[in-house]
Formats: C-alpha cells, structure tokens, sequence
C-alpha cells in the first residue's frame, strides 16, 4: 500500500518494470522502425498497381516465366528506389507527430513527479550551434573522402544515387527538414533522454549514438551517423533541449545536400591540398565552437512542486547523479 502512494505522490518518481523500462527506452525506435515499414509497404503497392496497369501484358508474361518474374521483380525494385526520398518524407510526416506526443507526454510526467530538467538554452546560443554542426560535418565528410570509405560500403553508393536521384526540393523537405526532426525525436528527444534516467548521460549518449549509427544500415553512414550522433546527444545534454540537436542535424544535412548539388566535394577531393586544407580549417572552426558550447552550463539549480496544501508534514531533498528533487508530502 505505501509502495502503491509513493509511487503516486507527486515529486517521487515511480519505480518501472524491466518490461517497463525496456518499452520505454526501446518503442520509440520500434514504432518508428513499424511505421517505416507501413509506409513502404503502401508505398510499394502504389508503384505496382500503377506499373501493371500500364504493363499488362509485361505483366502477364511475368506469371508464365520464372526467369521473366525475376526481371519483373527487380524492375519492380529498381522503380522503388527512385522513391527512397518521397518515403523517407511521408514516413517522418507519420513519425513526427507520433514522437511529438510521446515526447510532450513524457515532459508531462516530469512536471508531475517535480522532476528538475535541464534549463533551456537562449536562442542566440543556437548560432553556435549551427557554425559546430556545419563545421564539424564538412570536415567528416571530407575525412571520408580523403580515405576513400565509401569503397568499403557496395551499397553505400546505391543508395546515395537513390537519395540524390529526387528533384532537389524534394531532398531539402524530405531529407534536410522533416527527416532530422523525426529522427532527432526519436533518438535524442525520447530513447536519450529516458536512456539517461537509468544509466546517466555518458553511456546514454554512448548507446543512443551506436544505435543511431546501424540505423543507418551500411559502413560508412554507419561510423557517420554514429559520429554525429555523438556530437547531437551531448548537444541535447548541453542545451536541455531536443531543439539543439534537430538545429544541428538539419545544418548537417543541409550542407551535404548542397555540396553534392553544386559538386563542391568532388572539386575540393580533385586537389589533395585543397581538402586538406579546408578539412583542418572546418575541424578548427569546430573545435573552438566546442570550447565555448561546452562552457554553457544549464543544469538545474534546484526544483519545487508546490501544490496548495493544508498541512505540511515534511520536506525532504534527495539528491542524485542527474537531477534534484525536492518532494513535498502533503495532505491532499
């Protein structure tokens, strides 16, 4: 009976089942791994659809012959990786709002239970941001030009083509805006921040950033995303905001898309004095960023749960790694 008030009482946080905490940490991604397979499914049933009907007789041709079923197929496949960009668009539409109100329910709960969170960073602070993410995704970029990483990865250039082959105000929607926001909700927003409750933010952003790499699916946006992953949780940490890391991920992406538009890698990697160059600079540039980033201190001073009592009977502090609580047990 007294676990069963505690657990209730306003400014006690409520202790959680292994099962509990595993969905906790885990549905996020999970739901965000399930919608993007919905959206893919349906999506693919579209393109077949309008495909046979176009095709009947391909199509009918396809059912008398094995070896002509398999060339179906892999047009069939083929088709669907000029949509990888309109899919990765439509499911973080799905994904956003989804992760949204998970995330505003989970900073709900935090104010129920008086739990102090980190204070939130000004705006202006946020240029900082901006300059440490571009200057640090155009110097990883070139490292992994300058030691040819992409040769390691046979699907690394399949689906970079994919991405690449929308039109380019399809890429900026899709790639540079809605995918950093759903991804950064999901990651930073929900699996960091919870992750962090249980194992502290080291090994938080440890763990959140190699999950973020696989995510990815091949070698080299693999190491990437999981390199930058790092530098989007510690921002999250940093800023006390899940602001900081979608601001950072969209300025990566952002810098990629161009680049690649305009073919600025290509002309930096044709001259080996010009990538270098501007990779150390780039990394310079990041590092100082990261010098005045790390100074920000926005960790909770303390924090109060009043509530309109007609008794106080008593007051107590508990202190731990993360947070401070202050818990007030009052007659209600």
């Amino acid at each position: 009976m007294d676990n069963q008030n505690n657990q209730q009482r306003p400014g006690h946080m409520p202790r959680l089942s292994y099962g509990q905490r595993f969905w906790r940490i885990w549905g996020p991604f999970i739901i965000e791994w399930g919608i993007q397979i919905a959206v893919s499914m349906a999506a693919a049933v579209v393109v077949m659809y309008q495909y046979m009907n176009a095709h009947t007789k391909e199509v009918v041709a396809a059912y008398e012959n094995q070896a002509a079923m398999m060339q179906f197929a892999t047009k069939l496949m083929n088709m669907m990786q000029k949509y990888t960009t309109i899919i990765s668009g439509a499911t973080a539409l799905v994904v956003i709002p989804v992760m949204l109100f998970l995330y505003h329910r989970d900073r709900n709960r935090e104010k129920y239970y008086g739990v102090a969170t980190n204070k939130k960073a000004p705006l202006w602070k946020y240029v900082l941001v901006v300059v440490f993410a571009g200057g640090a995704s155009l110097a990883l970029n070139n490292l992994i030009l300058i030691g040819n990483l992409s040769a390691l990865s046979a699907t690394y250039e399949t689906t970079a083509t994919s991405m690449y082959s929308a039109p380019f105000a399809a890429q900026i929607v899709c790639l540079a805006i809605l995918s950093p926001i759903a991804e950064e909700l999901v990651f930073r927003g929900l699996m960091f921040r919870r992750m962090r409750e249980d194992t502290g933010a080291k090994l938080a952003i440890i763990y959140t950033s190699v999950v973020f790499g696989i995510f990815h699916g091949n070698f080299v946006q693999m190491l990437y995303g999981f390199l930058m992953g790092l530098m989007f949780a510690w921002l999250c940490e940093k800023y006390g905001s899940v602001l900081a890391p979608i601001v950072a991920h969209v300025t990566a992406n952002l810098l990629a898309l161009f680049a690649t538009k305009y073919q600025v890698f290509d002309r930096m990697i044709a001259d080996i004095r010009v990538i270098g160059m501007v990779t150390v600079g780039a990394a310079t540039i990041a590092a100082i960023i990261y010098l005045q980033i790390k100074q920000i201190d926005e960790k909770p001073t303390g924090y109060f749960s009043m509530y309109k009592c007609s008794s106080l009977l008593k007051c107590y502090k508990s202190i731990t790694k993360h947070e401070i609580y202050i818990e007030m047990t009052c007659k209600m």
